[in-house]
Protein backbone atom coordinates (compact mmCIF):
# COMPACT_ATOMS: atom_id res chain seq x y z
CA UNK A 1 0.00 0.00 0.00
CA UNK A 2 1.49 3.32 -1.10
CA UNK A 3 0.01 6.39 0.56
CA UNK A 4 0.15 9.61 -1.42
CA UNK A 5 -1.52 13.00 -0.97
CA UNK A 6 -3.07 11.92 2.31
CA UNK A 7 -3.35 13.72 5.63
CA UNK A 8 -2.26 11.43 8.47
CA UNK A 9 -2.78 12.11 12.18
CA UNK A 10 -0.77 10.11 14.73
CA UNK A 11 -1.90 10.11 18.37
CA UNK A 12 1.00 9.07 20.62
CA UNK A 13 0.68 8.74 24.37
CA UNK A 14 4.22 9.96 25.05
CA UNK A 15 6.96 11.89 23.32
CA UNK A 16 8.94 9.11 21.56
CA UNK A 17 6.08 6.63 21.05
CA UNK A 18 5.49 7.97 17.54
CA UNK A 19 9.12 7.27 16.62
CA UNK A 20 9.29 3.82 18.22
CA UNK A 21 5.93 2.76 16.79
CA UNK A 22 6.02 4.17 13.28
CA UNK A 23 8.91 6.61 12.84
CA UNK A 24 10.27 5.01 9.68
CA UNK A 25 6.79 4.93 8.14
CA UNK A 26 6.23 8.59 9.01
CA UNK A 27 9.45 9.47 7.18
CA UNK A 28 8.45 7.38 4.16
CA UNK A 29 4.98 8.94 4.05
CA UNK A 30 6.28 12.50 4.37
CA UNK A 31 8.81 11.83 1.59
CA UNK A 32 5.92 10.68 -0.64
CA UNK A 33 4.14 14.00 -0.16
CA UNK A 34 1.73 13.08 2.61
CA UNK A 35 1.02 15.56 5.41
CA UNK A 36 1.73 13.99 8.79
CA UNK A 37 0.61 15.49 12.09
CA UNK A 38 1.53 14.12 15.53
CA UNK A 39 -0.50 14.83 18.67
CA UNK A 40 0.92 13.76 22.03
CA UNK A 41 -1.75 12.81 24.53
CA UNK A 42 0.20 13.21 27.79
CA UNK A 43 2.68 15.74 29.12
CA UNK A 44 5.33 13.03 29.55
CA UNK A 45 6.09 14.24 33.08
CA UNK A 46 6.85 10.84 34.62
CA UNK A 47 9.39 9.89 31.95
CA UNK A 48 12.37 10.84 34.08
CA UNK A 49 15.31 8.58 34.84
CA UNK A 50 16.09 8.19 38.54
CA UNK A 51 19.21 10.07 39.59
CA UNK A 52 19.34 12.21 36.44
CA UNK A 53 18.40 15.87 36.12
CA UNK A 54 16.97 17.25 32.88
CA UNK A 55 15.42 20.43 34.24
CA UNK A 56 11.77 20.78 33.26
CA UNK A 57 11.17 17.28 31.89
CA UNK A 58 7.89 18.29 30.20
CA UNK A 59 9.58 21.09 28.28
CA UNK A 60 12.62 18.91 27.54
CA UNK A 61 10.53 16.10 26.05
CA UNK A 62 8.56 18.47 23.83
CA UNK A 63 11.80 20.03 22.60
CA UNK A 64 13.10 16.56 21.82
CA UNK A 65 9.82 15.74 20.07
CA UNK A 66 10.16 18.83 17.86
CA UNK A 67 13.67 17.78 16.83
CA UNK A 68 12.47 14.24 16.06
CA UNK A 69 9.54 15.62 14.08
CA UNK A 70 11.86 17.76 11.95
CA UNK A 71 14.00 14.70 11.19
CA UNK A 72 10.97 12.61 10.21
CA UNK A 73 9.31 15.33 8.14
CA UNK A 74 6.29 15.81 10.41
CA UNK A 75 4.23 18.86 9.44
CA UNK A 76 3.05 19.77 12.94
CA UNK A 77 3.15 18.50 16.51
CA UNK A 78 0.81 19.32 19.38
CA UNK A 79 0.04 18.07 22.89
CA UNK A 80 -3.15 17.53 24.87
CA UNK A 81 -1.02 17.75 28.06
CA UNK A 82 -3.01 15.16 30.01
CA UNK A 83 -1.12 14.14 33.14
CA UNK A 84 1.21 11.24 32.41
CA UNK A 85 -0.02 7.81 33.63
CA UNK A 86 -3.44 9.31 34.31
CA UNK A 87 -5.08 9.01 30.90
CA UNK A 88 -8.70 8.06 31.54
CA UNK A 89 -11.98 7.66 29.67
CA UNK A 90 -13.27 11.00 30.91
CA UNK A 91 -15.54 13.13 28.76
CA UNK A 92 -13.05 15.99 28.74
CA UNK A 93 -10.37 13.75 27.23
CA UNK A 94 -12.70 12.54 24.49
CA UNK A 95 -13.56 16.13 23.69
CA UNK A 96 -9.88 17.07 23.40
CA UNK A 97 -9.26 14.27 20.90
CA UNK A 98 -12.41 14.99 18.89
CA UNK A 99 -11.40 18.66 18.64
CA UNK A 100 -7.98 17.75 17.22
CA UNK A 101 -9.52 15.36 14.68
CA UNK A 102 -11.97 18.01 13.52
CA UNK A 103 -9.24 20.64 13.29
CA UNK A 104 -6.68 18.53 11.40
CA UNK A 105 -9.28 16.65 9.30
CA UNK A 106 -7.10 13.58 8.63
CA UNK A 107 -7.78 10.85 6.09
CA UNK A 108 -6.07 8.28 8.33
CA UNK A 109 -5.65 8.24 12.12
CA UNK A 110 -2.94 6.07 13.68
CA UNK A 111 -2.50 5.31 17.37
CA UNK A 112 -1.52 2.65 19.92
CA UNK A 113 -2.47 -0.99 20.03
CA UNK A 114 -5.11 -1.27 22.74
CA UNK A 115 -3.80 -4.60 24.05
CA UNK A 116 -0.55 -2.87 25.05
CA UNK A 117 0.44 -3.35 28.70
CA UNK A 118 1.12 0.36 29.33
CA UNK A 119 -1.98 2.01 30.79
CA UNK A 120 -1.50 5.27 28.88
CA UNK A 121 -1.08 3.41 25.59
CA UNK A 122 -4.18 1.31 26.18
CA UNK A 123 -6.38 4.24 27.23
CA UNK A 124 -5.12 6.39 24.38
CA UNK A 125 -6.12 3.70 21.89
CA UNK A 126 -9.59 3.38 23.39
CA UNK A 127 -10.21 7.12 23.45
CA UNK A 128 -8.95 7.69 19.92
CA UNK A 129 -11.01 4.84 18.47
CA UNK A 130 -14.26 6.13 19.94
CA UNK A 131 -13.39 9.75 19.11
CA UNK A 132 -12.95 8.87 15.43
CA UNK A 133 -16.58 7.77 15.37
CA UNK A 134 -17.82 10.71 17.44
CA UNK A 135 -15.98 13.24 15.27
CA UNK A 136 -18.26 12.46 12.32
CA UNK A 137 -21.51 12.75 14.25
CA UNK A 138 -23.55 15.91 14.12
CA UNK A 139 -23.00 16.69 17.80
CA UNK A 140 -20.69 18.83 19.95
CA UNK A 141 -20.61 21.72 17.48
CA UNK A 142 -18.43 23.70 19.88
CA UNK A 143 -15.59 21.28 19.02
CA UNK A 144 -15.62 22.21 15.34
CA UNK A 145 -17.08 21.05 12.05
CA UNK A 146 -17.75 17.32 11.79
CA UNK A 147 -15.17 15.16 10.04
CA UNK A 148 -15.20 11.55 8.85
CA UNK A 149 -11.93 9.64 9.24
CA UNK A 150 -11.43 7.19 6.36
CA UNK A 151 -9.33 4.65 8.23
CA UNK A 152 -7.94 3.92 11.71
CA UNK A 153 -4.68 2.00 12.27
CA UNK A 154 -2.68 0.96 15.32
CA UNK A 155 1.09 0.64 15.55
CA UNK A 156 2.99 -1.73 17.86
CA UNK A 157 5.43 -0.98 20.68
CA UNK A 158 5.46 -3.25 23.75
CA UNK A 159 3.04 -5.86 22.44
CA UNK A 160 3.51 -6.85 18.78
CA UNK A 161 0.41 -7.41 16.65
CA UNK A 162 -0.32 -11.16 16.37
CA UNK A 163 -1.66 -10.79 12.82
CA UNK A 164 -0.98 -7.33 11.35
CA UNK A 165 -3.07 -6.15 8.39
CA UNK A 166 -0.39 -3.87 6.95
CA UNK A 167 3.40 -4.00 6.87
CA UNK A 168 5.18 -0.96 5.44
CA UNK A 169 8.54 -1.48 3.73
CA UNK A 170 10.81 0.91 5.65
CA UNK A 171 14.14 -0.43 4.43
CA UNK A 172 15.13 2.98 3.06
CA UNK A 173 13.95 5.06 6.03
CA UNK A 174 14.84 2.93 9.06
CA UNK A 175 18.16 4.73 9.59
CA UNK A 176 16.28 8.03 9.78
CA UNK A 177 14.04 6.55 12.46
CA UNK A 178 17.16 5.79 14.51
CA UNK A 179 18.39 9.37 14.06
CA UNK A 180 15.03 10.61 15.37
CA UNK A 181 15.22 8.21 18.31
CA UNK A 182 18.69 9.49 19.15
CA UNK A 183 17.37 12.99 19.94
CA UNK A 184 15.21 11.62 22.79
CA UNK A 185 18.24 11.84 25.03
CA UNK A 186 16.19 12.17 28.23
CA UNK A 187 14.70 8.73 27.62
CA UNK A 188 17.84 6.75 26.82
CA UNK A 189 18.40 5.60 30.40
CA UNK A 190 14.78 4.50 30.75
CA UNK A 191 14.39 2.66 27.47
CA UNK A 192 17.13 0.12 28.05
CA UNK A 193 17.27 -2.27 25.12
CA UNK A 194 14.81 -0.36 22.92
CA UNK A 195 17.25 -0.09 20.02
CA UNK A 196 17.81 -3.86 19.96
CA UNK A 197 14.06 -4.41 20.24
CA UNK A 198 13.28 -2.08 17.33
CA UNK A 199 16.05 -3.64 15.26
CA UNK A 200 14.76 -7.17 15.77
CA UNK A 201 11.10 -6.32 15.28
CA UNK A 202 11.75 -4.37 12.08
CA UNK A 203 13.67 -7.34 10.65
CA UNK A 204 10.87 -9.76 11.53
CA UNK A 205 8.28 -7.50 9.93
CA UNK A 206 10.46 -6.96 6.90
CA UNK A 207 10.99 -10.70 6.49
CA UNK A 208 7.23 -11.23 6.43
CA UNK A 209 6.96 -9.18 3.21
CA UNK A 210 10.31 -10.09 1.67
CA UNK A 211 12.29 -6.92 2.48
CA UNK A 212 14.97 -5.96 5.02
CA UNK A 213 12.89 -3.75 7.35
CA UNK A 214 9.20 -3.28 8.05
CA UNK A 215 6.74 -1.61 10.42
CA UNK A 216 3.42 -3.31 11.11
CA UNK A 217 -0.08 -1.94 11.64
CA UNK A 218 -3.50 -3.33 12.40
CA UNK A 219 -6.70 -1.70 11.21
CA UNK A 220 -9.29 -1.26 13.96
CA UNK A 221 -12.85 -0.02 14.01
CA UNK A 222 -12.82 -0.26 10.24
CA UNK A 223 -14.78 2.55 8.65
CA UNK A 224 -17.31 1.58 5.94
CA UNK A 225 -16.14 2.38 2.42
CA UNK A 226 -18.19 5.20 0.92
CA UNK A 227 -18.95 4.62 -2.78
Amino acid sequence: MILQNKKILVFAAHQDDETIGCGASIKKWSDLGNEVHVCFVTDGATGKEQGKEFGDIVSTRMQEAKKAADILGVSEISSLSIECQKVSNRKTNFHKVIKVIREVKPDIVITHNKVCKHRDHKRTSEIVEESCWKAQENILEELGETHRVQDLWTFEILDPHPNPDIVVDVTETYDTKIKAMDVYFSQHGILDGIYSYMDGLSKVRGYSIGVKRGEAFTRIGRMPIKL
